[in-house]
């Protein structure tokens, strides 16, 4: 299964010489680009594979991004981060090692795009503003839903999570009544694991008799269904399908 945003395409140019060259797609250019604050790898579907994507814009050295941080933090984790959505920072640091200290001391539970890489001055290219602390929502097709920026206008980041707000709050409230994707240890938000996400591609989905059913790896599957041993179809949707696992939940995307 592709990961989420693999459609963008095109969304991304690079200046080179005298023409314009076409970057690859936002999840080929993360590819082997996305790390933690210890600098370990982080495979691109655990940013990707998610209904909304946050770029954040920010570098340590900047007053207002310190200020801004904590309570972006403090979204992430009460907003379930991690799976209706993901963050993915930015660096505007002077250094690699001052990147990492930033995610680290101020406890940034998202990854961000490696320092010195091709992706990172991609990413800049196409969504950066004038300015930082810098926000920008993209939604699963890559399409720029809310801005930190209206043109040269400042309109800040907490205008960009005002957005996401209205669009996560339906979806929160079915989450209080039946949790999607939490760890039963610890309570935390999890993303689909790429085992399933990369596992079992959605073909389609269809109806029949008022049920909804989706076609996975080639079969028609209605809910109730075990796609393997433990792996069980909870919810189909036309966008998505549910599946428990290992006690949690979780969503399948096309």
């Amino acid at each position: 299964m592709k990961t989420a945003f693999s459609i963008i395409g095109c969304a991304l140019l690079l200046i080179s010489g005298c023409g314009v060259k076409v970057a690859k797609s936002l999840d080929l250019t993360l590819e082997d680009a996305v790390v933690d604050s210890r600098g370990e790898a982080v495979e691109t579907g655990y940013v990707l594979n998610t209904d909304y994507l946050l770029l954040y814009f920010s570098g340590h050295w900047c007053g207002p991004c310190r200020s801004f941080t904590p309570v972006l933090v403090d979204y992430y984790k009460k907003n379930m981060g991690g799976n209706l959505f993901q963050v993915l920072f930015v660096s505007a640091d002077h250094s690699d090692a001052e990147m990492k200290n930033y995610m680290h001391s101020a406890n940034m539970p998202w990854p961000a795009i490696v320092y010195h890489s091709e992706a990172r001055k991609l990413v800049k290219l196409q969504y950066a503003g004038n300015g930082i602390p810098q926000l920008v929502l993209l939604d699963r097709k890559g399409h720029v839903l809310a801005d930190s920026f209206a043109g040269k206008k400042y309109l800040g980041p907490q205008h960009v999570l005002n957005e996401l707000d209205k669009r996560l709050a339906d979806r929160l409230k079915k989450r209080e009544v039946d949790p999607v994707g939490l760890s039963e240890a610890t309570g935390e938000a999890l993303p689909t694991p790429d085992k399933l996400a990369k596992r079992f591609k959605i073909d389609g989905f269809g109806k029949a008799k008022n049920q909804n059913m989706a076609f996975i790896n080639g079969e028609l599957v209605l809910v109730g269904h075990e796609l393997d041993k433990g792996i069980i179809v909870e919810e189909i949707t036309d966008t998505y399908v549910e599946v428990s696992y290992e006690k949690n939940r979780y969503r399948l995307f096309q």
